[in-house]
């Protein structure tokens, strides 16, 4: 019997914040990690302020420079994303509730 997870986590932050950690840990800049990535320094530097994905292409880029399996990097990106969905959708429900507030109820249901 599959279980549905029912847990959805209050808030979740962006994989650019772990990646933020670890090149602080390795004492490594965004520029020298550009570098040993073959990516843009610009693009590292959108990844850390949340601005930009982890793509595929970069998480196997990043698991060879910081020997964290581009699966962590995929499985982080894919839960921020889930969780700013969830919020959005949050907001479309709200909005819609106080819309629907504005039904006439008692009279439709007489009708």
């Amino acid at each position: 019997m599959e279980r549905e997870n029912k847990y959805f986590p209050d808030v979740y932050f962006h994989p650019g914040e772990t990646l933020e950690e670890k090149l602080k840990e390795m004492g490594m800049g965004p520029k020298e990690f550009a570098v040993r990535t073959g990516k843009p320094e610009k693009t590292i530097i959108a990844v850390l302020k949340g601005e930009s994905s982890i793509t595929p292409d970069m998480s196997i880029q990043f698991e060879s420079v910081l020997s964290i399996p581009a699966r962590f990097w995929l499985k982080s990106q894919l839960e921020y994303d889930e969780y700013l969905a969830r919020e959005r959708r949050k907001e479309v429900l709200l909005a819609a509730s106080e819309w629907v507030k504005l039904f006439p109820i008692p009279q439709m249901v007489k009708l």
